[in-house]
């Protein structure tokens, strides 16, 4: 069952810069924006991060989140990016740990 949801011209423009960025249709967006913090500090940045992570640590397809080419990539729905954002994040906290 679908409810409507109301969302703040801030939000809006945080969805809207996220979006951008995933290549993700908009409601794909509003979902990881309820399931996630993506919309905190710079939304654009952390749906980089989210394909960054997304490719490095859950698909291993890069040794390092640097080499992954984020301008050239899209992610087809928003469990992709939610799992970057998740388990990407904590393989990524974890590397970082051992190399300290």
């Amino acid at each position: 069952m679908s409810e409507p949801v109301r969302i703040r011209d801030d939000d809006h423009e945080a969805i809207t810069a996220a979006q951008d960025v995933l290549g993700l249709p908009y409601p794909e967006v509003v979902h990881l924006a309820l399931t996630t913090d993506i919309l905190s500090g710079s939304p654009a940045q952390n749906a980089r991060r989210a394909i960054q992570y997304y490719h490095t640590y859950v698909l291993e397809q890069y040794d390092a989140i640097q080499d992954v080419p984020v301008e050239d990539i899209t992610l087809d729905s928003a469990d992709q990016a939610k799992a970057g954002l998740t388990i990407g994040a904590q393989k990524h906290e974890q590397r970082l740990a051992k190399q300290r």
